[in-house]
C-alpha cells in the first residue's frame, strides 16, 4: 500500500481550510463549490485507487466501499445538484460534516492484518469522530430548537469543519504512511 493514495482520500476532510486559502489567494473568484468539487474528486479517485490495492492485501477491503460511495455522492453533490438547487438546499457541507467521518473509520477498518496494530488508535479516535457526527447530524435534522436562539450546530458545528474533520485527514494520512 502507498500513502500517496490516503493521503489524496484525504483531501475532503481539509474542505473549509482549503475553501478559506482558495478563496483569498483569488479574492473571491473562485467559489467554494468549485474548491468542494475539486477536493471530492480528489478523495473520489484516491479512495478508489486504494481500494483497488487493498483487494490484493486485506479481505476486509469492502468495508472502504462506503467511504467511496460518500466521495462519489460528494461529485455528483457539488458538480451537478448544487449548480441545479439552491445553494441553502444543496449544501454539501452538511453531507461531508455528517457521512464521511464514519465513512472513514470504515475504510481504516478495512486494513491488512500486517499493520492493523499500527493503526488501531486511529481507527479509534476516527470511529469516536463518528459517533460524534452522527449525534451532530442527528440533532441538526431531527431536534427542532425550542425557540429562535443559536443551538448546537452553531457553536459545535463550525469547531467541528475546523478543527475535528482536518483531525480525521491527518490520522488518514498518519495510517497510510504508518502501514506502507
Amino acid at each position: 500500500m502507498k500513502p500517496g493514495q490516503l493521503i489524496a482520500s484525504s483531501a475532503v476532510f481539509f474542505f473549509l481550510w482549503a475553501t478559506m486559502a482558495v478563496t483569498l489567494a483569488t479574492r473571491g473568484a473562485v467559489g467554494s463549490r468549485t474548491v468542494v468539487f475539486a477536493l471530492s474528486l480528489i478523495s473520489l479517485a484516491g479512495s478508489v485507487e486504494f481500494l483497488r490495492a487493498m483487494q490484493q492485501e486485506s479481505p476486509r477491503w469492502r468495508r472502504g466501499i462506503p467511504f467511496v460511495a460518500v466521495c462519489a455522492a460528494l461529485v455528483l453533490w457539488t458538480g451537478v445538484v448544487a449548480w441545479a438547487v439552491p445553494y441553502y438546499l444543496a449544501d454539501p457541507a452538511f453531507l461531508m460534516m455528517f457521512l464521511l467521518p464514519p465513512a472513514a473509520a470504515l475504510l481504516l477498518s478495512s486494513f491488512p492484518d500486517g499493520c492493523r496494530d499500527g493503526v488501531r488508535m486511529p481507527i479509534i479516535v476516527v470511529a469516536v469522530l463518528g459517533m460524534v457526527s452522527l449525534f451532530l447530524a442527528f440533532n441538526a435534522f431531527f431536534v427542532p430548537p425550542p425557540v429562535p436562539a443559536p443551538g448546537v450546530m452553531e457553536f459545535v458545528g463550525p469547531l467541528y469543519a475546523l478543527l475535528l474533520m482536518p483531525l480525521v485527514g491527518l490520522l488518514l494520512i498518519l495510517a497510510g504512511v504508518a502501514c506502507r
